[in-house]
C-alpha cells in the first residue's frame, strides 16, 4: 500500500476531501499530510446552510493531528470559499478542526482526556510532547466551546483502536441543530437534524434528538388560541416533553434543559400578552413564581412565591419551588428549610419532577428498600429520615407560633393510627412526634401532651428509626 493510500485509509476523508500527498521528514520525525477539496464541490453556507459552489480557496493552513507510528503528524489544506447568492462569499470551515484552532478535533479530544486523566495540564503537556501554553489554550478553548454548544462526536465505524478518524467528528449540522434547539428555534433544529441524517445516514444516531424537537414543535403548534389558556397548556406540554425525552433514553437534564430557559421565557411572554402578569395565581393553579423559577429568574421567583404563601400557607409545591429558587440562587440553608416545610405539609404533593436538591432525591430513592418499594410510604417517611440524616435542621415551634396546633395535629394523627395501623399514618405520627420531642421545653406549658408517651409511641411505630433518632439527634444533640 502506498503511503498516500495508507493515510487516506487511516484518516478516512469524506467527500469532497481527499489526501493529495504525504511527506515524511526523517530528521524531525514528522509527517505532513496534504488534503484538498474538489473544485466541483458544493458546501453549506455557514449563514443559511444552503449548499453553494466552491469559488476559491484561502491560503494554506496547518493543524497538529494525532501522532502516527510515533511521528508527529500535521495536516495541511487550503480552506475553501463558497459563493452564496444571499450572503456572498463565505468560509464554510473544514470538518476536522474548529474555527481558528491550531489542532484537529481528534488531537483536541486527546489532550482533553490526558488533562482529565492526569489532573494536571503540565503533566499532560509533557506526556503529549507539546508546549504547556498550547495545552492551556486548548483546554480554555474546549471550555468555551462546551459552554456554547453540546459537541457530539463518535468514532467512524471501523476506525482503528487508538486512532480517531479525521472526519468522525464532522457534526456541523448536528451541532447547529442542537444550538437552534437551545434557542427554541424548533423548525430550524428539525431541518438541521434532517440534513445531518440525510448526509450521514450511517453516522451518529440523531433520531432521539430529532423526535424530541419534533415533539416540542408539534405541541407548540397545537397550543390553544385563547391567550388565557396558553400558559397552563405550555406548562403541561413541558412536563410531557420531559417524559418523552426520558422515554427515548436520553438524559433529561442534559438535553431538555438547553431549551428550558427560553421556553419558560416564552411562557412568561404569553402571560404578559394575556394580561395576567399581575395575577397571584394563573389558570391551572400555576403561580407566576414557578414560571420565573423555570426561566432562571431566581430573585424574582423568590419574591413572587413568597407573596403567594399568605394565601396558600399549606401548599407543599409552593414551598418546594421556593426551596428550588433559594438553592439555585446558592442559599442551601434556606432552601432546606423550605423543603422541610414542604415535606411536613405533604411530601407526596412536592414537585419531585423538578426539585433541585440532589441529596434529598437520592435519600428518597435510598429508603425505598426499607419500605418494601412502596413509593407512597417512602415519601411519608422521607422527612423523618432527612432530619435524622442531617439534611433537615430542627423544626422550631414556639408556644405562640403554632405549638398548640401542632399538639392537636399530633393527637389527631395518633387517634387515626390507633384506628387504622397504616404505614403512611404511622409515618405522619412519627414525624410529628419527632418535632414535638425537639421542642420539649415548650411542651411543659401544654397539659394535653406527655413527651415521654410521645417517645414510646415513636418507638412502637418504628423501632429502628427511633433508635437512630436517639443516637444521632438526642445523643449527638443534632
Amino acid at each position: 500500500m502506498e503511503i498516500r493510500d495508507f493515510y487516506a485509509h487511516l484518516l478516512e476523508p469524506a467527500p469532497p476531501w481527499t489526501v493529495k500527498a504525504v511527506s515524511i521528514k526523517e530528521g524531525p520525525e514528522s509527517v505532513d499530510v496534504y488534503l484538498e477539496c474538489a473544485e466541483t464541490a458544493q458546501l453549506p453556507c455557514p449563514c443559511c446552510d444552503r449548499f453553494c459552489p466552491v469559488c476559491g480557496y484561502s491560503p494554506s493552513k496547518s493543524w497538529r493531528h494525532l501522532d502516527t507510528c510515533r511521528k508527529k503528524t500535521f495536516l495541511h489544506a487550503k480552506p475553501p470559499v463558497v459563493d452564496c447568492p444571499e450572503h456572498g462569499k463565505q468560509h464554510p470551515g473544514i470538518p476536522w478542526a474548529g474555527e481558528g484552532s491550531p489542532v484537529t478535533l481528534a488531537f483536541q479530544k486527546w489532550i482533553d482526556r490526558l488533562a482529565e486523566g492526569f489532573g494536571d495540564t503540565k503533566r499532560a503537556a509533557r506526556f503529549a510532547g507539546v508546549d504547556h501554553g498550547l495545552v492551556r489554550r486548548l483546554m480554555r478553548r474546549a471550555a468555551e466551546e462546551a459552554a456554547k454548544v453540546e459537541t457530539v462526536s463518535q468514532p467512524a465505524p471501523g476506525a482503528p483502536p487508538g486512532q480517531i478518524s479525521l472526519f468522525a467528528q464532522d457534526m456541523t449540522f448536528l451541532n447547529r441543530g442542537i444550538q437552534a434547539f437551545s434557542n427554541l428555534e424548533l423548525e430550524k433544529a428539525v431541518d438541521l437534524f434532517l440534513k445531518h441524517r440525510s448526509h450521514y445516514p450511517k453516522g451518529y444516531d440523531i433520531s432521539s434528538r430529532l423526535k424530541a424537537a419534533e415533539f416540542l414543535l408539534q405541541g407548540m403548534r397545537e397550543a390553544p388560541a385563547e391567550p388565557g389558556e396558553r400558559p397552563g397548556y405550555l406548562c403541561g406540554l413541558w412536563d410531557s416533553f420531559e417524559d418523552h425525552v426520558k422515554s427515548e433514553g436520553m438524559d433529561c437534564a442534559a438535553f431538555a434543559a438547553r431549551a428550558k430557559g427560553p421556553y419558560f421565557a416564552r411562557v412568561l411572554d404569553e402571560v404578559e400578552r394575556a394580561g395576567l402578569a399581575g395575577s397571584t395565581m394563573l389558570p391551572g393553579n400555576i403561580p407566576p413564581g414557578y414560571l420565573l423559577l423555570q426561566a432562571g429568574r431566581y430573585d424574582e421567583a423568590i419574591r413572587s412565591l413568597q407573596d403567594c404563601i399568605p394565601g396558600m400557607p399549606r401548599c407543599a409545591p409552593l414551598y418546594g419551588w421556593l426551596g428550588d429558587a433559594y438553592l439555585l440562587r446558592g442559599d442551601l440553608t434556606v432552601a432546606r428549610q423550605c423543603y422541610r416545610e414542604a415535606c411536613f405539609i405533604d411530601p407526596a404533593a412536592v414537585d419531585w419532577r423538578h426539585i433541585e436538591d440532589a441529596d434529598l432525591k437520592e435519600l428518597k430513592q435510598d429508603i425505598l428498600l426499607e419500605y418494601d418499594f412502596d413509593p407512597g410510604a417512602a415519601l411519608e417517611w422521607l422527612p423523618s429520615h432527612a432530619r435524622i440524616e442531617g439534611l433537615f435542621e430542627r423544626k422550631p415551634v414556639r408556644l405562640n407560633d403554632g405549638l398548640k396546633e401542632m399538639v392537636d395535629d399530633y393527637l389527631a394523627t395518633e387517634k387515626a393510627w390507633t384506628k387504622e395501623n397504616s404505614p403512611r399514618i404511622a409515618a405522619k405520627l412519627f414525624l410529628r412526634g419527632l418535632v414535638l420531642c425537639e421542642n420539649r421545653e415548650s411542651l411543659k406549658f401544654i397539659k394535653t401532651i406527655d413527651p415521654i408517651q410521645v417517645r414510646r409511641v415513636m418507638k412502637q411505630v418504628n423501632p429502628d428509626l427511633f433508635a437512630e433518632f436517639l443516637e444521632r439527634i438526642v445523643g449527638g444533640k443534632g
